[in-house]
């Protein structure tokens, strides 16, 4: 196996460190850095809160059409 060099070229990219600079949103790396463990601690409790939250927001902005779209929405699916 001293001589595969397949095998020469796969032990050599195993051993090859990648520096990868930390990411940033920019202004947003804040609010990110402050909401992403909630979300990891938690994640169905905030999709229903985030959910719910939404179609309350829904219903006031467009009134019983929301009630409307989502019984087409069930039809047609």
């Amino acid at each position: 196996m001293k001589n595969d060099r397949v095998y020469e070229l796969l032990v050599a990219k195993m051993q090859e460190m990648t520096v990868v600079p930390p990411q940033t949103l920019g202004p947003l790396t804040f609010a990110y850095k402050r909401i992403v463990p909630y979300l990891k601690f938690a994640p169905w409790r905030s999709t229903v809160t985030f959910s719910f939250l939404l179609s309350v927001f829904l219903y006031f902005l467009l009134g019983s059409t929301v009630v409307k779209i989502a019984s087409l929405l069930q039809f047609g699916f």
